[in-house]
């Protein structure tokens, strides 16, 4: 008759790594698809905003504060990959918005070194004013 004794112990280390690494990964994966929200929304609303009649310093100011308080500190570092122009010949507003990832629990020096990634989100809007004609004519 074999004894085991030490068994169940075993099996616990061979696993717990494995188990550990796909919550870990799980976790990475949650905050990256949160950040990635979050410039998207702040992209989005800053363009709407500015559609909406807003000066486009308040569709800065818009998009830094949403991007400030999803990404808190990550969100340092993205600064000035942010593109805001309202263009009333085409009735238009674009906003582009090009922030960097970098992976918070060090996950990227566990799969060989420095993965960077960039969150990159884009807005289209026509401005929402009564247009009467074409653009220009009948104006």
């Amino acid at each position: 008759m074999m004894r085991k004794k030490g068994q169940a112990y075993t099996e616990f280390v061979v696993v717990l790594p494995g188990v550990l690494l796909l919550l870990l990964l799980a976790w990475e994966f949650a905050y990256f698809w949160w950040s990635r929200m979050v410039v998207s929304t702040a992209t989005f609303e800053a363009a709407r905003a500015v559609a909406a009649g807003e000066p486009t310093a308040v569709g800065y100011t818009l998009y830094e504060h949403i991007v400030a308080g999803g990404m808190g500190r990550m969100a340092r570092e993205g600064r000035g990959g942010f593109f805001l122009s309202a263009d009333p010949s085409l009735r238009s507003v674009r906003a582009r918005a090009r922030a960097p990832y970098r992976w918070p629990s060090g996950l990227a020096a566990l799969m060989g070194g420095r993965v960077n990634l960039t969150l990159r989100a884009s807005a289209f809007f026509r401005l929402e004013r009564f247009w009467p004609g074409p653009p220009g004519g009948m104006e």
